[in-house]
């Protein structure tokens, strides 16, 4: 993608003055060891503009500083494929990254600034079970990841903090910890956090939050955050589809390789009612391993809610040729593969010959290879807005 036409195309999109695309640009340009001033700078542009803005001003810094470890708008190593599924009306999305695996380079990591060498890690705060220190409490972070500048944003009445991810999936991808160092547990007041991140974001940016089903740090509540659309979103929905209809908010069951479940409406209130008690109803079936990935979308006045059914004991397509588990990217239709275990001379899943092998069955079998073996029916929606 051509660098200088994205940015004239965001300051187009977001009609800004002049003096606003000069912030813009003096932002992503400045040092990160001038932190304060780009803060200054980013809370000054958020009044203007909004947090949309903000936000992308502050990832290219991210990516100019270079703690995202390669640029997304680079197409340098990666590939893609898209797959049309009449059956669901879906466009998948089959993604090489190889830039995923940058992560795994503790020297390059060092070098920029995403670890520092020689922290005394008795003094960072939250070790988890094997006694490290917590990755997203803000405090650790200030101390662990010198080249990560972190936003406070206020979601829901709570404090969170946007930091952009460093292994990035897509691009403008962010992490959004929450100021307090609490599970990472599906709650009622996620959907409302969810929302208010799209509601923050005009629809910019489309939320997720993956309860434990592809969650990598499971001890510290967080979302994500990213500006590419999801291919879920273009799910079809026929009349057989519509378990609940009404002017406020729509409640389908849609054909899809996983069990997906669509509310979607104006009424915002209304709809995190409704996709509570899908999840709860979901968790009360099997307490121990069920779970969720939940994706959230705004177009114009319409909240979009995409509560897809997940089981712990099914996170891995690794029999139809991916390694790792799966989460709201894969299971929203963006299938991301990076590794390949030439490389390093090992045997293990090579998703490298899984992408140049690729076709509609392929997405398919990842997908239903995670499909929980229970079904969710009977849900009951009729007193939906009491």
């Amino acid at each position: 993608m051509n660098y200088n036409k994205y940015i004239e195309d965001l300051h187009r999109k977001f009609g800004v003055f002049d003096e606003d695309q000069l912030l813009f640009e003096k932002i992503i340009e400045t040092p990160t060891e001038r932190r304060e001033d780009i803060l200054k700078d980013v809370y000054i542009l958020r009044e203007r503009v909004g947090l949309a803005y903000v936000l992308l001003a502050l990832y290219r810094q991210q990516v100019n500083s270079g703690f995202v470890l390669a640029d997304p708008l680079r197409p340098e190593g990666k590939e893609e494929k898209r797959f049309f599924d009449p059956d669901t009306g879906i466009t998948f999305r089959l993604l090489w990254n190889p830039d995923r695996e940058l992560r795994h380079n503790r020297q390059l990591l060092i070098e920029r600034k995403v670890i520092a060498e020689g922290v005394d890690k008795t003094k960072l705060i939250n070790p988890d079970k094997k006694g490290e220190p917590c990755f997203l409490c803000e405090y650790n972070i200030k101390r662990q990841h010198p080249g990560e500048i972190l936003l406070e944003i206020d979601l829901a009445g709570d404090k969170y903090y946007a930091g952009a991810n460093f292994a990035y999936i897509t691009n403008n991808h962010f992490t959004i910890m929450s100021a307090e160092h609490r599970p990472q547990q599906y709650r009622k007041r996620i959907l409302d956090v969810l929302n208010d991140l799209v509601d923050k974001t005009d629809g910019y940016f489309r939320s997720i939050f993956n309860g434990l089903a592809g969650a990598s740090i499971e001890e510290h509540e967080h979302l994500q955050v990213t500006t590419e659309k999801f291919p879920i979103e273009e799910i079809k929905t026929e009349d057989k589809d519509v378990v609940y209809n009404s002017n406020d908010i729509r409640i389908s069951q849609p054909k899809y390789y996983v069990p997906v479940w669509t509310v979607e409406g104006r009424d915002k209130t209304k709809i995190e009612i409704a996709a509570d008690r899908i999840i709860g109803a979901w968790h009360r079936l099997n307490e121990q391993d069920h779970t969720e990935n939940i994706i959230s979308a705004k177009s114009g006045h319409l909240y979009r809610t995409f509560v897809i059914l997940r089981d712990k004991k099914k996170l891995a397509g690794d029999k139809a040729g991916k390694k790792g588990c799966m989460a709201a990217f894969e299971t929203g239709g963006n299938i991301i593969l990076s590794y390949d275990p030439k490389v390093e001379n090992r045997e293990e899943t090579n998703e490298r010959e899984t992408f140049d092998r690729a076709n509609l069955e392929t997405v398919k079998r990842l997908l239903e290879e995670i499909s929980p073996e229970r079904q969710l029916t009977g849900v009951e929606f009729t007193h939906i807005g009491d």
